[in-house]
């Protein structure tokens, strides 16, 4: 018995045979081409096939997952039409160099300014274009476009070194149980289309996955690992362990509608937190109670200018009006070294996170946040909206803020816009020198928000993507625990209200300790909201004072 340890991304337990899938790999042709015309018109030809392909593709994604999740592929054929990939291949085929070529780099290109993007999202967009480009390539070279297929009637694990969007939505869904692989990342459409058809599935494994093809295993996608060849009685515990799951899932979905409180009564709201106008969908499937938190800067990335303010108005405006007579809490452009807003002065730094970011950029570029600010106030007719500052490390932030946001409503009504004069203001708790002063920063808001992801890196002074580090880093730290109850209780003391968001937020085994501290409101991952309402509701009194003892 041999136990692979990678990263869960989608939940679930199964067990079964590895199949491993190894994808053919395309030499690329690098030659000096005679006739360029010809090549130019080689080029579009394939391009037209290509775009046939991934309308196939995406006709079959609609028979296994929702339409929203199909649009993956709609999102390819726009990477391809894009006009800074087709500029780059087009000049590269004037040089005379040969299609295949010309389409490789350009994806290259694409990649690498995804990459230096210092987000998960536009990381996770890489095997996206990676995708789109291999379908073409695999065109242009006269190869065959059917990606992904399973010898043998048997249900399979499917094991890989990576998996794209369309291998995993190509393979037979009635030959699934699983997937297992070397690369991919927690936000890719790989990961998002195992969630979506219920699969389990670990990323990240390092050992070479190949030479365990054709064994016995069980996939483990809450835990994040593989057992490969397991004993008796390992069997029979995961057999057992599937079972429960299976009724679990179904328990689930009965949470729907039902009120996120303890059996004591105490309640917590739960909300969703978003990257994307299309997750608001997600969000009201899951129940959530509105929105917590949505990561403007993402409408203001790897664009040459920024969205004027009718662009953001509109965009802010359908979020409000997804969630009527619920709260929508929107946080101010978090800009930084690495978000391909090239637009704004930010210099390139060697330590990002201990630089130039949040509102400290926002400050230094007055008219960019007036512009969202008024968007945001435009919007507030519409519905319950609150605005977040992020990075906060002082009252003065805080105050300067407070006095544009009255200029801005000047404006406004001049102008005889419709907006919300009482729009919430909050702040966003990130450093353990925010926590320490929360007692003054409450005095100043209508809200706290606690962002756990930045709070445990400052405080524990570790990059929580640095994988060198994977077994020193700590979440739960004591003096983690003990900033959010500063932070919790300093707020309460001034009678407003605390979000929690992170990672530490969507493990429902530190349900219980949020409940301890008295949060007020739970930011959550729509995949993860029904799974913490069932921790909520399956709480009583005598656990939440235990957790709370067992903290301090």
């Amino acid at each position: 018995m041999k136990e692979l340890i990678g990263k869960g991304v989608s939940d679930g337990i199964a067990i079964g045979k590895l199949y491993f899938f190894k994808k053919s790999v395309l030499d690329i042709p690098d030659y000096e081409v005679d006739d360029v015309d010809l090549e130019m018109a080689r080029y579009h030809s394939g391009m037209e096939l290509a775009k046939e392909q991934l309308r196939a593709l995406y006709d079959d994604a609609c028979e296994k997952v929702t339409k929203k999740e199909s649009v993956i592929f709609q999102t390819h054929i726009l990477i391809l039409e894009d006009s800074k990939f087709k500029e780059s291949v087009e000049a590269a085929i004037r040089k005379r160099k040969n299609a295949e070529l010309a389409v490789y780099e350009a994806s290259k290109k694409l990649v690498a300014i995804f990459n230096e993007i210092d987000d998960d999202y536009f990381k996770a967009r890489c095997n996206d274009i990676v995708d789109a480009a291999h379908i073409l390539l695999q065109i242009l070279q006269n190869k065959t476009t059917k990606t992904a297929s399973i010898s043998g009637n048997a249900p399979v694990i499917v094991a890989a070194s990576d998996l794209l969007p369309s291998d995993t939505i190509s393979f037979d869904e009635e030959s699934l149980l699983g997937f297992a692989t070397n690369g991919g990342s927690q936000n890719s459409h790989t990961s998002i289309l195992a969630r979506t058809m219920g699969l389990p599935s670990v990323i990240q494994i390092h050992e070479p996955l190949g030479s365990f093809s054709g064994q016995t295993a069980i996939i483990d996608g809450r835990l994040g690992k593989v057992i490969v060849d397991p004993d008796i009685n390992t069997m029979a515990l995961y057999n057992a362990k599937r079972d429960r799951y299976i009724k679990q899932q179904q328990r689930l979905k009965k949470q729907i509608g039902l009120p996120s409180e303890t059996k004591n009564r105490q309640y917590i709201r739960l909300s969703a937190e978003i990257g994307r106008i299309d997750d608001l969908e997600k969000a009201r499937a899951n129940d959530a109670e509105g929105i917590g938190h949505f990561k403007s800067e993402l409408l203001f990335m790897n664009r040459k200018k920024a969205p004027d303010e009718n662009e953001q108005f509109e965009t802010y405006k359908a979020m409000l009006r997804a969630f009527p007579d619920k709260n929508v809490n929107i946080c101010a452009a978090d800009c930084g070294t690495g978000k391909g807003i090239e637009y704004l002065d930010i210099p390139n730094e060697k330590n990002p996170a201990l630089g130039f970011n949040g509102i400290r950029i926002l400050l230094e570029n007055p008219e960019f946040f007036r512009v969202q600010l008024r968007a945001l106030y435009r919007a507030s007719a519409f519905g319950k909206l609150s605005i977040q500052l992020p990075m906060i490390s002082s009252t003065e932030e805080i105050n300067y803020v407070k006095r544009e946001i009255e200029k801005i409503k000047n404006e406004l009504r001049l102008r005889g816009d419709d907006f919300d004069p009482d729009v919430r203001i909050g702040a966003v708790i990130e450093t353990p020198a925010s926590a320490v002063i929360s007692d003054e920063i409450s005095r100043e808001v209508d809200f706290l928000t606690i962002n756990t992801n930045n709070l445990v890196q400052y405080t524990l002074a570790m990059d929580r993507e640095n994988q060198k580090l994977a077994d020193f880093y700590r979440p739960y730290h004591p003096a983690v625990r003990r900033l959010i109850k500063i932070v919790i209780d300093n707020a309460h003391k001034n009678n407003i209200k605390v979000l929690v968001r992170g990672e530490v937020v969507e493990d429902s085994a530190m349900t219980k300790y949020l409940l301890a501290l008295r949060a007020d409101e739970l930011v959550i991952r729509p995949d993860s909201i029904l799974k913490i309402k069932a921790a909520v509701r399956e709480t009583d009194e005598d656990e939440i004072k235990e957790a709370f003892e067992k903290m301090f």
